[in-house]
């Protein structure tokens, strides 16, 4: 028996300094409702979904970016609509809880309750500015403490991850593990020759591996002068790309996926009960840094 979902991403054009949180939700907001007129059941935006990618240089006025509460007080217009047409959301975000600072995704189900958050756990780029970085989020952020986890909603059993934590594979076999049909993972990322290429080849290959649904959604375009990738697309269980964005700017892309596609990629690879963890021990040891 097929097991449709209306799934969509939400990229997000470049958000300037300056830009007020009413302005920002206004668009994620339009964008919600061609997904609503689209019949979507689960809607993804991007990391830092209400904010400039303010870590991109060393700056002492961060806290303006931060959201004290959780969800935070900008999203209810956003969260009120997803709540009435029955729409799960996914936002990224910058949280602050007491003393910590956090990059932070939420999730809330069809009926608008908090599904549950994800703190990032890999953090890009230097705490100073000494050799190359062009982005500095261990000066702002700690390492998420919530690890990985899975929620479910009427749609589908959703896995979060953020941005960096896309280059590590075991990300997605943390949350593949744990029965996730969907991971979804939003992201800012600076524009490099390769960046493109590499960012849709580790969204596919976490999603053959694990042969689960990946979908990422990028904030994109040109930011306050540093220019960040789109790319964001809908990817299949066997690697493939199912729907993906054409522009740099605000631009909705859905796809009519049936989880049971992941049922003949995971008979035939079976890959979580043929691993081998006694043979894995380095994967869990920390490593002194390279030089």
């Amino acid at each position: 028996m097929a097991r449709w979902v209306k799934v969509a991403a939400a990229q997000m054009g470049p958000i300037n300094e300056g830009t007020s949180r009413d302005e920002v939700v206004d668009r994620m907001l339009a964008l919600l409702e061609r997904a609503i007129a689209e019949r979507v059941e689960l809607i993804a935006y991007p990391e830092m979904a209400l904010t400039p990618y303010f870590p991109k240089k060393i700056r002492d006025d961060y806290e303006q970016f931060f959201e004290n509460e959780v969800p935070p007080k900008a999203l209810e217009p956003l969260l009120r609509r997803a709540r009435e047409a029955g729409v799960a959301v996914h936002v990224g975000f910058c949280e602050k809880a007491g003393s910590h600072h956090f990059n932070t995704a939420l999730l809330t189900d069809e009926h608008g309750a908090l599904a549950g958050t994800y703190r990032k756990i890999h953090l890009p780029g230097r705490p100073s500015p000494d050799g190359f970085a062009q982005v500095y989020e261990v000066r702002y952020f700690e390492t998420g403490d919530t690890g990985y986890r899975v929620f479910p909603t009427r749609a589908a059993k959703v896995g979060i991850a953020i941005c960096q934590d896309r280059r590590y594979p075991e990300t997605y076999r943390c949350l593949g593990l744990q029965g996730a049909d969907i991971v979804l993972i939003g992201y800012n990322t600076p524009l490099s020759p390769l960046a493109l290429d590499q960012n849709e080849l580790v969204l596919r290959a976490g999603a053959y591996e694990n042969s689960l649904f990946v979908i990422g959604v990028a904030k994109a375009g040109v930011e306050d002068g540093l220019e960040l990738i789109g790319g964001s697309c809908i990817v299949g269980p066997l690697g493939q790309v199912l729907a993906k964005a054409a522009t740099t700017g605000d631009e909705l892309i859905a796809a009519r996926i049936d989880l049971d596609w992941m049922t003949p990629a995971r008979k035939r690879w079976d890959f979580y009960s043929r691993r081998h963890p006694q043979y894995y021990g380095l994967v869990t040891e920390p490593v002194r840094p390279r030089p």
